[in-house]
């Protein structure tokens, strides 16, 4: 009896919890997670402030985007300029944040509605209190460029094709798994295993690159 009336009391809170954090979504505040590029946290509040040395960069990103109109190019030229992700002190004092750009980094900064001055609960999106940094036409094109891509961040991709070794393959030279990929040419598919390191990075970044998927299968 006792672990039942502790089990109910565990659900209770947890949608309490649940309802807390919509509701201040819904009023535009900032309910946690990790800082992102362009804005601080308000240490006395919930909300976001404009960091003033980052918020050019975030537009300049943008701009990047849309100029090489793929996500590759851009997070060769983030690397090149030597720009990294948002880093910031954890609780407990440690360095957080502050890598290297790679495509889904990349991706979910160019697609972060918070940059419109807005904040996301589930699929729903709500005015925030923090003002914005990008231009709203500026987003719609950026959106539109990804769609065109068919760039859909890679998590719901199933595994359709039947990849045996899907989740299971290591790429040896740099230690990264390999994810599985394909292509069709004269109406025909062909699978490939290729290095997330180099499929993120670029071809450069990894000397084995992709494998025939029959081949090692």
């Amino acid at each position: 009896i006792l672990l039942s009336f502790a089990q109910f009391e565990r659900e209770i809170i947890s949608e309490r919890t649940r309802d807390k954090i919509a509701a201040a979504r819904r009023k535009g505040k900032w309910s946690g997670g990790r800082p992102i590029l362009g804005y601080d946290v308000d240490p006395h509040g919930t909300r976001l402030l404009v960091n003033e040395d980052e918020a050019p960069q975030v537009r300049e990103i943008y701009e990047m985007y849309l100029h090489y109109k793929s996500l590759m190019p851009t997070v060769q030229e983030l690397n090149r300029r030597g720009w990294l992700t948002k880093g910031w002190i954890g609780r407990k004092g440690k360095h957080l944040g502050g890598r290297k750009y790679c495509k889904d980094s990349l991706y979910r900064l160019l697609t972060n509605v918070a940059y419109l001055g807005k904040v996301r609960y589930k699929t729903e999106i709500h005015e925030g209190e923090h003002p914005a940094l990008v231009d709203e036409d500026v987003f719609r094109r950026v959106q539109e460029g990804l769609r065109h891509n068919c760039r859909t961040g890679g998590k719901e991709v199933r595994n359709k094709y039947g990849a045996l070794l899907k989740g299971l393959l290591n790429c040896v030279p740099c230690g990264c798994g390999m994810m599985h990929a394909y292509t069709n040419k004269n109406n025909k598919r062909y699978r490939y295993y290729v290095c997330m390191n180099a499929n993120k990075r670029g071809w450069q970044s990894c000397p084995t690159k992709s494998l025939p998927a029959g081949e090692i299968e």
